[in-house]
């Protein structure tokens, strides 16, 4: 089976941002940011300003704004000084192996090698280890994806999260 796909800037801020929120300590940071909002927000209200609240009601908002903001501008810089990502790609998956290529590389992988596949609602993620992900638009297989799903079901050795 072969597909074509490209990233668009927009697509891998996307990509970036689901990744990004899915880790515990993002989520954690964020969560606990909004609950120091809400209580100093309501303890002002039941209190005269005073010097911790102030700050603690300027200082959290701020993280909770600087997170998503620091996430889209790294991403954005990433996508901008990586010329590879931006390359039009070819993936051929075969019972063996998965071959990548681009205008500027070629890449054979084994499936054995494979760390994980995991599928998002718009997105196929082909892990090479923990860190290192192909990132294939869902689209991008067409009428193809329940083949590609089959496949990899055919490799126990995998971890897999698909779905369908």
């Amino acid at each position: 089976m072969k597909i074509e796909t490209q990233l668009e800037l927009k697509k891998y801020i996307q990509i970036v941002f689901i990744l990004s929120y899915r880790k515990p300590t993002i989520i954690g940071i964020t969560l606990f940011g909004i609950f120091i909002v809400s209580s100093t927000m309501i303890q002002l209200g039941s209190s005269p300003f005073n010097g911790i609240s102030s700050l603690l009601l300027f200082f959290f908002p701020l993280i909770i704004l600087i997170l998503p903001f620091s996430i889209y501008r790294n991403a954005k810089k990433n996508f901008e000084s990586t010329p590879r990502i931006q390359e039009k790609i070819n993936y051929e998956f075969t019972n063996e192996q998965i071959k990548i290529s681009g205008e500027s590389f070629t890449t054979e992988l084994t499936w054995e090698k494979t760390y994980k596949v995991l599928e998002l609602k718009n997105w196929i993620l082909i892990y090479q280890n923990p860190r290192v992900a192909n990132v294939i638009p869902k689209e991008a297989f067409g009428n193809n994806l329940g083949e590609f799903r089959e496949l990899v079901r055919s490799k126990p050795f995998i971890k897999q999260k698909l779905k369908g």
